[in-house]
C-alpha cells in the first residue's frame, strides 16, 4: 500500500468502499424486498382462505362445493374433514401439501420440490368442523429474486469496474497539477528551465489555486535568479575597474621610474577608488539588509525643511565647482517622522546626481513642499523635487535607472557606484512612499520623492 501512488490509494479506497456500500445495500434492499414480498403473500393467503371459510356449506353433514372457487389470486384452496381427509377438490390432488394441519399458521414447504406457502384455518360451519387450507406457490418469486441476484453478480463487478476506470480517469485529470508541478520542480532543481510554468486551467478547484500559487512563487524566484545573476554580473563589472586602477597604480608606485610626484599621485588615485569602494560595499549591504527585512529604521520627528537646507549648502560648493548654480524652494518648518541619515543620504544622491549628470552653466533646483491628495481619507504627502538641465534620459530607460549598476549611458560609468538612484527609491519605499523621474533628452531631468506626512 505503501509504494502506491496517491492516484492508485485513493482509487482503491473509493473502490472498496463502493463495493462494501453497494453490496450491503443490495443485501438489505433483497431481504426487505422478500420480507415485504413475504408478508403481502400472508397477507393475500389469509384473506382468501378467510374468505373461503365464509363461503363453506355443508347439508346433512355433507360439504356443498357448487357454488365454491377453490382457485382464486394464485391461492388454491382445499377443506379438510378433522381428521386430515380432503373433502375438496378432487382434481387438484398433485398440489396438496403434505403437512400436519395447523390454526392460523403460514409457512413454508416444498410440493414436489416447489416452494409453496401455506395458511390452515380450522372452523365450525352447521355444527360440523373442518378444516380449509390455502396453498399458494413461491416459485414464481424465487425465480424472480434469482433472476436479479444473477444480475447483481453479474452487473456489479461490472458496474465496480466502470467506477474504478472512471474514478482513477477523474483523479489522474485532478492530480495533474500537482504532476506539472512535481515536473517544474525537478527542471528547476536542476536549473535547465527557470521559465516553466504548470497549466492552470479554467477550474477554481484547490489544485488549480495551488497551480497558480506556485506559478507566481515561480515568477518570484525565476525573478530573483535572474536579479542575482545581473547582480553578480554588474558587481563583477563595476569593482574590475576600480580593482585594475589600484593594481596599475600599485604597479607604478612600486616600479623604479616613479618618482615622490608620481608615487603621490598613485596613492591618492588608489584612496579615491577605495573610497569608492567602500562607499559601493556599505550601500550594497545597506540595500541587502533592506530586502532581508533586517533592516529597521531609526525613526523620530525631523525637521526636513531644515535637513533639506543644511544639505543644499553642504553640496553647493561642489555643484559650484562643476559650474552650476543651485536654486532652492523649500517649504519652513516641514516636520517628518522619518530616518534623519536615511533621509540625509535620498537628498544628497539626488542633487550629486544632478551636478554629475548635468551640462556646464547650468542649473539645479530643489524643492520641497507639502502635497494633499484628493481622496480625503490619505495622508499629506511631503513631496521632495531636484530638477537639472544635465543630458536627460530616455524614455525607454526611465524605469530601469533605478536597478542596481545601471547607466543608460555607458560613458557615465566612470563615476558614481550605480547605486544611488537604487538608494533613493528604497529609502522612499522605507519611509512608506515612492519616487518617479521624468526627462526630455537634452533638456534635463525631474527627480521627485513623496512620503507620507506623520
Amino acid at each position: 500500500m505503501k509504494h502506491l501512488s496517491i492516484k492508485a490509494r485513493v482509487t482503491l479506497w473509493y473502490t472498496t468502499f463502493m463495493l462494501i456500500f453497494m453490496a450491503v445495500s443490495v443485501f438489505c434492499l433483497l431481504l426487505l424486498s422478500s420480507r415485504i414480498s413475504s408478508r403481502r403473500t400472508r397477507e393475500l393467503l389469509s384473506d382468501v382462505v378467510t374468505d373461503a371459510v365464509s363461503s363453506v356449506q355443508f347439508r346433512y353433514g355433507e360439504l356443498e362445493t357448487e357454488d365454491m372457487d377453490f382457485y382464486r389470486d394464485g391461492v388454491s384452496i382445499f377443506i379438510y374433514d378433522t381428521s386430515g381427509y380432503l373433502l375438496a377438490p378432487r382434481i387438484n390432488l398433485g398440489v396438496q401439501a403434505d403437512s400436519v394441519l395447523q390454526d392460523q399458521t403460514a409457512r413454508l414447504v416444498r410440493v414436489n420440490g416447489t416452494p409453496q406457502m401455506i395458511y390452515d384455518l380450522y372452523a365450525v360451519r352447521d355444527d360440523t368442523p373442518f378444516w380449509v387450507r390455502g396453498v399458494v406457490s413461491m416459485a414464481e418469486s424465487d425465480l424472480t429474486y434469482g433472476s436479479i441476484r444473477y444480475l447483481i453478480l453479474l452487473g456489479m463487478p461490472l458496474f465496480i469496474l466502470i467506477a474504478a476506470l472512471g474514478g482513477y480517469g477523474v483523479t489522474r485529470r485532478a492530480f495533474l497539477p500537482v504532476a506539472g508541478i512535481a515536473q517544474a520542480a525537478e527542471q528547476i532543481s536542476s536549473g535547465t528551465d527557470l521559465s516553466r510554468r504548470i497549466p492552470e486551467g479554467k477550474r477554481n478547484d484547490e489544485l488549480s489555486r495551488l497551480a497558480r500559487t506556485v506559478n507566481g512563487m515561480l515568477s518570484r524566484l525565476q525573478e530573483s535568479f535572474a536579479r542575482e545573476r545581473r547582480f553578480t554580473s554588474d558587481v563583477s563589472h563595476e569593482l574590475r575597474t576600480p580593482l585594475a586602477v589600484i593594481r596599475s597604480q600599485c604597479e607604478y608606485a612600486l616600479s623604479p621610474e616613479a618618482d615622490c610626484d608620481g608615487k603621490q599621485e598613485a596613492l591618492t588615485s588608489i584612496l579615491r577608488q577605495t573610497r569608492r569602494m567602500s562607499d559601493m560595499a556599505s550601500q550594497l549591504l545597506l540595500l541587502s539588509r533592506g530586502e532581508n527585512g533586517t533592516f529597521t529604521p531609526s525613526l523620530a520627528q525631523v525637521n526636513l525643511s531644515r535637513l533639506t537646507a543644511m544639505t543644499c549648502m553642504d553640496l553647493e560648493p561642489a555643484a559650484e565647482a562643476a559650474g552650476l548654480t543651485m536654486e532652492t524652494q523649500i517649504q519652513p518648518d516641514l516636520t517628518l517622522n522619518c530616518d534623519e541619515t536615511l533621509m540625509i543620504r535620498l537628498i544628497t544622491n539626488l542633487i550629486t546626481n544632478a551636478i554629475r549628470y548635468n551640462q556646464p552653466g547650468g542649473f539645479i533646483r530643489v524643492s520641497l513642499s507639502t502635497e494633499s491628495p484628493s481622496d480625503e481619507t490619505s495622508q499629506p504627502m511631503a513631496v521632495i523635487r531636484v530638477s537639472d538641465t544635465g543630458i536627460g534620459i530616455q524614455k525607454e530607460d526611465l524605469e530601469k535607472i533605478w536597478d542596481r549598476f545601471y547607466r543608460a549611458d555607458a560613458s557615465r560609468s566612470s563615476e558614481g557606484t550605480g547605486l544611488g538612484l537604487s538608494m533613493v527609491r528604497w529609502i522612499a519605499q522605507v519611509h512608506g512612499g515612492w519616487a518617479a523621474a521624468e526627462s526630455s533628452p537634452g533638456h534635463g531631468s525631474v527627480f521627485t520623492v513623496w512620503v507620507p506626512v506623520g
